[in-house]
């Protein structure tokens, strides 16, 4: 049996991730509205780093200790991109008449593809985003899983390399990042990097400190889990202006991670809801498909702007120090907007259902089946080898 099916899950962090993931949507769909410019929303891009950290967190439970006990690095590998390709090459395919038609059949399109295909363009091999913008994060992913496999498979449950890269991070991107903590293609290898090693540190703590994982009582937990709750919360509204405040977020989500993991409060019984389970599982698809539907929800009102001689669309510059940007602007409404941003939302969802059921899941069980027969036919060349010896 393999045992990776049997590995621990963590129901309200699944949520929280699917929480995290609208919220980057919403971030993204770049549309004038109450939502759009209320600070929460416009801090978004923070929550990345929330996956990175949980990502980091969930590998080493799942991984750490069977790749340093012998779990082959290629059967890992083979299963993490079973289960984040297939989507990332379906948007791919999609982004591609995108893009053509949006910038033309040039030589940045033909690098667009090529290092999206091998998943280099998170870092810092393409001068921009290109193809579905939030990609950068699904290529640094996979670099961060590759070296965590080959450091455990080789030197074990080390902390070192961990705390090297949680000091190294947020160092650079403070004084390197042309977009600090923003950073996607460029340095989101470092950006990555730094979050995951905060997730790996994260599970080594809670083995090292059993206490960690033991409830307290209802009431205490439920507290606990408020304090995380408000503190994520406040920190990324009032981070997002802060070049300090902003490349330190990685450890607040940490501290969440560790709460959350315990399940033991009421807050996590609401992310352990039924509806909250299905946003948590769609959490991957709602991150890669919401660039998609943005994507045709801005071709539509294009079109519709030309058809009607009405303006849909306008120049914002958000900071000082960014360009501006076309925004949605449905006649000068913020409702309209939220209405808009909500539907977006909700198209997303039900977008992502498909995907995930024809996908993600299709693409999961083919790894696990193409992993299952690597590791049969390595054992029976085993056998044989050792049956013929002398």
């Amino acid at each position: 049996m393999d045992l990776v099916r049997n590995a621990p899950r963590y129901n309200a962090l699944d949520s929280w991730r699917g929480i995290c993931a609208c919220m980057v949507a919403l971030f993204h769909f770049d549309v004038f509205s109450n939502l759009y410019f209320s600070p929460i929303i416009r801090n978004s891009y923070l929550f990345v780093d929330f996956f990175f950290v949980l990502s980091g967190f969930v590998i080493a439970a799942n991984y750490r200790t069977r790749l340093a006990e012998g779990f082959s690095v290629n059967r890992f590998l083979v299963l993490r991109l079973g289960r984040i390709y297939p989507l990332h090459l379906l948007t791919l395919l999609l982004f591609i008449p995108i893009d053509a038609v949006k910038n033309g059949v040039d030589s940045n399109l033909l690098q667009a593809i090529i290092t999206n295909v091998f998943l280099l363009q998170g870092i810092g091999v393409n001068p921009q985003n290109w193809l579905n913008f939030v990609s950068w994060s699904i290529s640094a992913e996979v670099a961060a899983y590759l070296i965590f496999s080959v450091v455990v498979a080789r030197f074990g449950a080390i902390l070192w390399p961990w705390l090297l890269l949680i000091v190294a991070g947020p160092i650079i991107i403070a004084t390197l990042s042309p977009h600090g903590m923003d950073t996607t293609y460029d340095y989101g290898l470092v950006r990555c990097l730094y979050g995951f090693s905060l997730g790996v540190l994260c599970f080594d703590i809670r083995e090292r400190f059993p206490l960690l994982k033991e409830r307290l009582s209802r009431a205490a937990d439920t507290m606990l889990e408020f304090v995380g709750l408000a503190l994520a919360v406040v920190y990324v509204v009032v981070a997002g202006d802060s070049l300090l405040l902003s490349v330190m977020s990685p450890l607040i989500f940490a501290f969440v991670v560790l709460v959350f993991a315990r399940e033991g409060g009421a807050v996590s019984g609401v992310l352990t809801v039924r509806f909250m389970l299905l946003i948590g599982t769609l959490t991957y698809s709602i991150y890669m498909m919401h660039p998609f539907i943005r994507a045709i929800v801005r071709v539509a009102l294009m079109a519709l702007e030309r058809v009607t001689d009405t303006k849909l669309f306008m120049s914002y510059s958000l900071t000082p120090t960014h360009e501006p940007i076309n925004i949605v602007y449905l006649y000068g409404s913020p409702w309209l907007g939220d209405l808009l941003q909500i539907l977006m939302l909700l198209l997303t969802v039900a977008l992502s259902l498909v995907t995930y059921r024809f996908i993600e899941e299709p693409g999961r069980r083919w790894a696990r089946r193409m992993a299952d027969h690597k590791a049969n036919s390595a054992q029976a060349t085993f056998e044989t080898e050792a049956s013929v010896k002398p």
